[in-house]
Order: C-alpha cells, then sequence, then structure tokens
C-alpha cells in the first residue's frame, strides 16, 4: 500500500475546504501534518503504527 487512508481523508477534507489553490493549500497542509508526524516519531524514538 502506497497511502495511508487518514492522510487520504484529511487531503480530501482540507481541498473541499479551500476556496482558490485548492490542490497547493491541500497539499501543503498535508505534508505539514506528515512532518509533524515525522518529527514526533524521530523526537521520541517510537516506530510508526498506522492507525486500523
Amino acid at each position: 500500500k502506497t497511502y495511508d487512508p487518514v492522510y487520504k481523508e484529511y487531503y480530501r477534507k482540507k481541498y473541499a475546504e479551500a476556496t482558490t489553490h485548492k490542490h497547493m493549500r491541500a497539499l501543503i497542509l498535508t505534508a505539514r501534518k506528515l512532518v509533524n508526524l515525522v518529527y514526533y516519531l524521530l523526537k521520541n524514538n517510537v516506530p510508526y503504527v498506522p492507525m486500523k
């Protein structure tokens, strides 16, 4: 599997909320969410376990 359904749904939600530049805004917000996750995982030295 090459995608996480949580991030897919988050992207679609942000895409629907945006009024202009829909793709770019949704992409940037989703990337920010992913970067925050990676930072947390590295900071606390824990493995990534996707939510089911």
